[in-house]
Formats: structure tokens, C-alpha cells, sequence
């Protein structure tokens, strides 16, 4: 190794040598994770395949065939369904981002559809910047917009910017 170190006048070499590569830690097939807070059941994780990573020391697991995550209230009964054809969990950031065919859905039957959203577990919110298109069969309403933040349960939200008129579906074709 020494010898190599002073025949080489090129450090990138060197530290091509010494990078840390971000290879799999563990994977695993058709599984059911639940997540606790303080002996509390939060929130129950589905997936087909997932694949936990190691970048810069940073835990990364990603849910490449999509995920589906069950927001519980205290007697362990979802109030919210989170659905998306690809995830990544930023384990030090507390972050969830999924990704692709988004959907949110709450007991009220209210629907969100978008391309990406963020879970916050620290803040307990979720939120976007994308265009989104809300529909409550309730209310016998759909809402557009770009930029969105909630509660985890999908009962209190706000849309950052409200798009109105014919021009707003053809903008949804865009988002799938």
C-alpha cells in the first residue's frame, strides 16, 4: 500500500479507494413493519420488497414496488390510508417521501391524488409542493391546486395555490 501511495501522483485514486459505497445492509420481501411512539401504535407500513441502505452514514430504505402506510388513532384503528408506487425513508431526517400514483385517503372517503408526498414524522404533517387534486364525495367537491399540507389523518388541510376551471384537468393527466 505504501509503495502504491508514492507511486501515484493522483489522490482521486486514492480516494476512489476509501469511498463509501451506498450497498444494501438488508432487504426483505412482503412486509408488515408497525411503528410506536411511547408503547403507541402510529402507523402500520406494507410492502412488497424493501431495501435499507447506508449513504454518508445516513440510513436510507427504499420501498422500490410501492408502500402502503395505515396512520392508526389510539385504539389501533387507521383514520388515514397513504398509497404510492415507490418510497424512500430518510431515517436521520424522520422523513418518508413517496413518490409515483399518490394517494391519501381518510375515513370521510376524501381522496388526495398527487405525484410526491412528504411524511414528516417530526412535525407529524404531510405536505407538497406539486399539484394536487382533492375530491369529498361529502361535500360533493374536488379541489386543485399546487402545494398542500395536512394532518396526518387527512382531516385538516390546506392548498397552498387553488387552480380553478377546465384548464385544471388536463394539468391532472400530467401528474400520473
Amino acid at each position: 500500500m505504501l509503495f502504491f501511495l508514492s507511486c501515484n501522483s493522483s489522490t482521486k485514486q486514492i480516494d476512489d479507494l476509501f469511498e463509501k459505497k451506498s450497498a444494501p445492509i438488508e432487504n426483505g420481501n412482503n412486509i408488515k413493519m408497525i411503528y410506536s411512539d411511547s408503547a403507541d401504535v402510529i402507523l402500520l407500513l406494507e410492502s412488497p420488497v424493501f431495501i435499507s441502505k447506508t449513504k454518508d452514514n445516513n440510513k436510507i430504505i427504499e420501498y422500490p414496488k410501492g408502500i402502503k402506510i395505515s396512520f392508526l388513532d389510539t385504539k389501533d384503528k387507521p383514520k388515514s390510508w397513504l398509497i404510492a408506487d415507490k418510497a424512500e425513508n430518510l431515517v436521520k431526517d424522520k422523513k418518508f417521501i413517496v413518490r409515483e400514483n399518490v394517494k391519501l385517503y381518510n375515513t370521510n372517503n376524501d381522496k388526495l391524488e398527487t405525484s410526491e408526498l412528504i411524511w414528516d414524522e417530526k412535525k407529524e404533517i404531510l405536505s407538497t409542493e406539486k399539484f394536487v387534486k382533492i375530491t369529498q364525495p361529502s361535500k360533493g367537491d374536488t379541489l386543485y391546486g399546487y402545494g398542500f399540507i395536512s394532518n396526518k389523518e387527512f382531516t385538516e388541510f390546506e392548498i397552498k395555490k387553488k387552480l380553478f376551471g377546465k384548464i385544471v384537468e388536463d394539468i391532472f393527466k400530467d401528474i400520473k
